[in-house]
């Protein structure tokens, strides 16, 4: 399958409170570099105060730490995707930022000394596998021991856990293998059971020396609604669903019963 999305979605997005946003994934590039270019030519114009991250127009910005100050915390975003369909541009490698240990490393010593706190958003898993494969574990412990704060997956579809990690030689970081989907239509229950991730960081300064702290970690339940016949697609915060949008929900002329209240609710947990 090959996907692009409207404009009209990136307007959206910014409108409903989002300020960062991250596009390496396994899709970015499956209308070559046209696409591409198009898709950053609309944030660079069009919303030229988000911070985008994942693809880049030259080697000089793939090479720039993205960064964003927040209560006098600098905030370091890494984005990256384990590949894509496609294969990325043709010489041009540096337009998607692909999971690979030498740039990686490098991007993280950079941030390092320019952020109190690095976030890693990466596009791994194997899609509706509701536990972590064995490449999102190996290199949540690379990202770990290189000092990455918070480590946020997507690309199963579904929710894996999350938590907090850490060695015998004394690394941590919080992780959120997956959470799930955001928007979409697909077909199965545990595909619209989905996760908003939730921490405070905290930065700390004693004697010129600043230690960050990340707080509080969970995921709060979310569900993606629609209804094809009255044209309403969204997705709700789980504490604010009701039985009766579950029951209005069109997925159930595709799996039944199956989809209610009190299963979204036992599924979560």
């Amino acid at each position: 399958p090959s996907f692009a999305t409207p404009t009209e979605v990136g307007d959206a997005i910014i409108k409903a409170g989002f300020n960062v946003v991250e596009s390496a994934n396994n899709h970015i590039d499956d209308f070559g570099e046209g696409f591409l270019t198009d898709t950053l030519n609309f944030w660079k114009t069009t919303y030229p105060d988000v911070t985008l991250l994942g693809i880049h127009d030259s080697q000089e910005d793939a090479d720039t730490v993205k960064i964003r100050e927040v209560n006098g915390i600098k905030i370091a975003f890494l984005d990256y995707t384990y590949g894509t369909n496609v294969g990325g541009i043709e010489g041009k490698d540096y337009m998607i930022d692909m999971i690979r240990k030498d740039k990686i490393t490098t991007m993280i010593q950079k941030a390092k000394q320019q952020a109190d706190c690095i976030i890693f958003v990466a596009h791994w898993g194997t899609e509706d596998e509701t536990m972590p494969n064995e490449y999102e574990k190996q290199w949540a412990a690379f990202l770990m021991q290189q000092g990455v704060d918070v480590i946020i997956g997507g690309h199963p579809h579904v929710l894996q856990p999350y938590g907090q990690l850490s060695d015998d030689q004394g690394h941590n970081t919080t992780i959120f293998y997956s959470l799930g989907n955001f928007v979409s239509t697909q077909q199965e229950l545990p595909e619209l059971l989905e996760g908003m991730a939730s921490f405070t960081i905290q930065k700390s300064t004693l004697n010129g020396k600043s230690t960050i702290q990340i707080l509080s970690p969970e995921v709060k339940p979310m569900v993606m609604h629609y209804n094809h016949d009255n044209g309403e697609y969204g997705p709700y915060m789980l504490d604010d669903y009701t039985e009766e949008l579950a029951s209005s929900h069109s997925v159930r002329n595709v799996i039944g019963d199956e989809f209610t209240l009190d299963n979204l609710k036992a599924k979560f947990k």
